[in-house]
C-alpha cells in the first residue's frame, strides 16, 4: 500500500534537518558543503518526484476501487429480492431498482407518479416519514419499509411481495377453529302453555333448522342440555356468515311459532383467534352471555378479542319472574350493611330515570340508617327542577354532590352504586369509578361491549322499561316496613314516564304494576307534569329544530341543531321523541354540537333497533332509545355517516324480511 501525505512531511523535516547540517559544514569547509548541497537538492527533487508517483498510485488505486464498488452496489441494489423507490411527497419517482419493473407490468419511468403503478398505495401515511405498512393491488400483497433520506424531502421505500405469505395465513385462517355456544334465550316462555306434542314439533323444527345451517358451513353441531347446543365451525365459514347472510339463522328461528305466539329466539357466542382451546371456550361462553345481557335474539362474535353484534332485532322479552329481583335486594341489602360509605351515580347529562332510580337506591340505605350522596356530572335542567324541590324536605338538602366532593368519600369499603348506565366512560364521575373498589350495577340498557370492571353485583335487565322499574320493584323486596315519601315516588314515576315514553314503548306487565306500587306510594302526576315542563325557549328551538328536518328515507327523519340552541342535548332528545309522533315516522335522529364534536339522541317507534345504529358510531343505548357522541367530527360529515349507516341497516332488514316471507310462503 503507497504511502500518504505524511511520508513526504516526513522526509522534508529530515531534509531540512539535514540542510542545517551543511550550514554549518560550510562554515569549516565551503567546498564541502557545496558538495553536499547539490547532492541535497538531488534528494530533494528525487523525493519530490518519488511522493508524486506515489499520489498518482494512490489516485489511481482509489479510483479503481470506486469504480468496483460502484459496480457492486450497482449489482446489489438491482439483484435485492426487494424493490427499492426513492419518491417525493407528490409520490413522483426520482430512483427505483430494476426490482420494480418485474413486479409491473407496465413502465416504470422517473418522475412518473408511483400512484399510476399502485393506485391503492396510502401515500399521505408515506410521504416524509418513518414507518411499515401493507397495502394489496389486485391479488399481490406489499409490504413497505419506508425511511425519510436526510436531508433532503424524499423517501426511501423499501417494498417486499408478501403476496405468498399471506395466501398460507388466510389459508390458514380459514381453517382456523371457531367454537360456538347457542342457546335458545327464552325457552321457558317460548314453551309455556303448550301441550306436549306442540313442544315437541317446536323443540323438532329448531333441531332441525340448526342441523341444516351446520351442513351448509360444514360445521358440527351438539345439543348438550334440552335448550343449549355447541358448534365448531371453520373461520371460513365464519366470515361467510359475518359477510354474507349476517347469521340469517336468527331470523329463521324466529320465525318459528306455536299456540302462544311468543317466537322461538336464539343467542349466540362464537369465538377464534385464541392461542388455546381453554381462552378459546372462555370467549365463546362471554360472547353468549353477552348476547343473553343484550336482551337475546342476537350473536356475539370475538375474533382475537375484538368483540361484533349480529341481529338484535327482536324486543327483549319480559321475565314474568320476580325471583331475579327478590335475590338481588337482599344482596344488595347485604352490601349496604358491610359498607362505610356509599355514593350513587348515574349516566353524564342525567334524566329524569337516572335520578329518579339514584333516589330510589338512596332510599334503600336512608332506611338502613346509614348517610348516602349522588353524585352529579354538571348542571342540567332535570337536577336543577329535582334540586328546587328537594329543598322542602331536610334529609335530602345536601344530597347532590360534585364528582371531586365525592373523590373524598371513596375508600376500600365504599360502596358505589351506578344507575342507568353500565359502560365507564358515561359515567357521571368516571375518575371516582375507576378507584372504586365496590361497585354494583343497575341498568335496563343492552350491555355493551365495554362493562365497568370489579363489580360486586351486576343487575342488568334489557327487557325493563327502565331502571326506575327495577329499583322500584327492588324496593318492594327490600324490605317490607319501608316507606317513600311523595318526593321520592314521584321521582321514580318521572323516570317511568321518561323512558316510556309517557307509557307507549317498552312497556309490560311489570312497568304498570311498578307505576301502581308508585302510585300507591304517593306518586303525583301533577308534580311529574311540572318536572317535564319546558320555557318558551325551548319550544322555540324545538320548532327551529323541526323545521330544518328531512326524511332521508320513508318512516327516517334526521334533524340537526342549531349551533346556537341552549340546552342542546336536552332539547334534542326532546325533539327525537316529538319527531316520532309525526305519521308514518319510524325512527328519528336528532344532533347536536358538543364541545370535542357532535352527539346523537336517537329514538325508534320499536320495529328498527336504534341502539344498534348508535354501536356503530360509538354509542349505544335500548332498542327504542340511544345515542351516540362522536369526537372531531362536524355536524355535516356525522350526518353524511349517519345516513349510510342507515341505508345499510334498511337494506339488510327488508332483505331478511323478505327472506322471511319466502320461506313463510314455502312452509304453508
Amino acid at each position: 500500500m503507497p504511502q500518504g501525505p505524511s511520508f513526504w512531511f516526513d522526509t522534508r523535516i529530515y531534509l531540512a534537518v539535514t540542510t542545517v547540517f551543511v550550514l554549518i559544514i560550510s562554515y569549516y569547509n565551503p567546498y564541502a558543503a557545496a558538495l553536499g548541497a547539490v547532492l541535497l537538492y538531488i534528494l530533494y527533487l528525487y523525493g519530490r518526484e518519488r511522493y508524486s508517483a506515489r499520489q498518482r498510485e494512490v489516485k489511481n488505486y482509489l479510483e479503481t476501487m470506486g469504480r468496483c464498488v460502484d459496480t457492486a452496489a450497482a449489482q446489489v441494489f438491482n439483484k435485492l429480492p426487494l424493490a427499492i423507490v426513492i419518491i417525493d411527497d407528490q409520490g413522483s419517482i426520482h430512483w427505483r431498482n430494476k426490482l420494480l419493473t418485474e413486479w409491473v407490468t407496465e413502465p416504470v419511468e422517473l418522475g412518473q407518479s408511483l400512484l399510476k403503478i399502485w393506485p391503492t398505495l396510502p401515500l399521505d401515511k408515506i410521504a416524509g416519514k418513518d414507518g411499515q405498512i401493507k397495502f394489496s393491488v389486485g391479488t399481490c400483497h406489499y409490504e413497505i419499509i419506508y425511511r425519510v433520506a436526510e436531508p433532503t424531502a424524499l423517501t426511501v421505500l423499501y417494498v417486499s411481495d408478501v403476496t405468498e405469505f399471506e395466501a398460507d395465513r388466510e389459508a390458514g385462517n380459514r381453517i382456523q377453529t371457531v367454537l360456538a355456544y347457542i342457546q335458545i334465550d327464552n325457552y321457558s316462555d317460548a314453551l309455556t302453555g303448550l301441550t306436549e306434542s306442540q313442544r315437541t314439533a317446536i323443540l323438532g323444527e329448531v333441531n332441525r333448522m340448526l342441523a341444516e345451517w351446520m351442513t351448509e358451513m360444514d360445521g358440527h353441531l351438539k345439543k348438550y342440555t334440552e335448550d343449549t347446543y355447541i358448534a365448531v365451525v371453520t373461520r371460513y365459514a365464519l366470515d361467510r356468515l359475518m359477510t354474507g347472510d349476517k347469521f340469517e339463522i336468527l331470523d329463521r328461528i324466529r320465525g318459528i311459532q306455536a299456540g302462544n305466539k311468543i317466537p322461538v329466539t336464539l343467542s349466540i357466542g362464537a369465538a377464534t383467534g385464541e392461542n388455546s382451546m381453554a381462552e378459546l371456550g372462555q370467549r365463546a361462553q362471554a360472547g353468549l352471555d353477552l348476547a343473553l345481557s343484550r336482551g337475546g335474539d342476537q350473536a356475539a362474535v370475538n375474533i382475537s378479542g375484538k368483540v361484533q353484534f349480529f341481529g338484535g332485532k327482536a324486543k327483549a322479552v319480559e321475565k314474568n319472574t320476580r325471583v331475579k329481583a327478590r335475590i338481588v335486594a337482599q344482596a344488595i341489602r347485604e352490601l349496604i350493611d358491610q359498607a362505610d360509605s356509599i355514593v350513587v351515580m348515574g349516566h353524564t347529562g342525567e334524566d329524569f330515570d337516572s335520578l329518579g332510580a339514584a333516589l330510589g337506591v338512596a332510599k334503600m340505605v336512608r332506611h338502613m340508617g346509614k348517610q348516602v350522596k349522588i353524585v352529579v356530572s354538571q348542571p342540567g335542567m332535570a337536577i336543577d327542577k329535582l334540586s328546587e324541590l328537594l329543598l322542602d324536605y331536610e334529609e335530602y338538602r345536601d344530597l347532590f354532590i360534585s364528582p371531586m366532593q365525592a373523590g373524598l368519600l371513596v375508600n376500600p369499603r365504599a360502596l358505589v352504586f351506578v344507575v342507568d348506565t353500565h359502560r365507564p366512560e358515561l359515567a357521571a364521575a368516571p375518575d371516582v369509578l375507576a378507584r372504586a373498589e365496590r361497585t354494583v350495577i343497575i341498568d335496563h340498557h343492552r350491555r355493551a361491549e365495554t362493562i365497568i370492571a370489579n363489580t360486586l353485583l351486576v343487575y342488568l335487565e334489557p327487557s325493563a322499561s327502565s331502571t326506575s322499574e327495577l329499583v322500584t320493584e327492588l324496593l318492594g323486596y327490600f324490605d317490607d316496613k319501608i316507606e317513600l315519601n311523595r318526593l321520592e315516588a314521584s321521582a321514580l314515576y318521572a323516570g317511568l314516564v321518561v323512558d316510556t315514553k309517557n307509557f307507549a314503548v317498552q312497556t309490560g306487565v311489570r312497568t304498570f304494576e311498578a307505576a301502581s306500587y308508585l302510585r300507591r306510594s304517593g306518586a303525583d302526576p301533577t308534580l311529574v307534569r311540572h318536572l317535564f315542563r319546558v320555557d318558551f325557549e325551548t319550544i322555540k328551538s324545538q320548532a327551529t329544530i323541526i323545521e330544518n328536518t328531512e326524511m332521508p328515507h320513508d318512516g327516517v327523519v334526521i334533524a340537526v341543531c342549531p349551533v346556537d340552541i341552549r340546552n342542546a342535548q336536552v332539547t334534542a332528545a326532546q325533539t327525537a321523541d316529538m319527531l316520532l309522533n309525526i305519521e308514518g315516522v319510524r325512527v328519528s335522529f336528532v344532533l347536536f354540537n358538543i364541545e370535542d364534536g357532535i352527539g346523537i339522541s336517537a329514538r325508534s317507534a320499536g320495529d328498527l333497533n336504534v341502539q344498534v345504529i348508535m354501536e356503530q358510531l360509538g354509542g349505544g343505548g335500548h332498542q327504542s332509545v340511544a345515542g351516540a357522541k362522536i369526537k372531531n367530527m362536524d355536524a355535516k360529515t356525522a350526518k353524511a355517516k349517519l345516513i349510510e349507516i342507515v341505508d345499510s341497516y334498511i337494506k339488510e332488514s327488508a332483505t331478511h324480511e323478505s327472506n322471511t316471507a319466502a320461506r313463510s310462503e314455502k312452509t304453508r
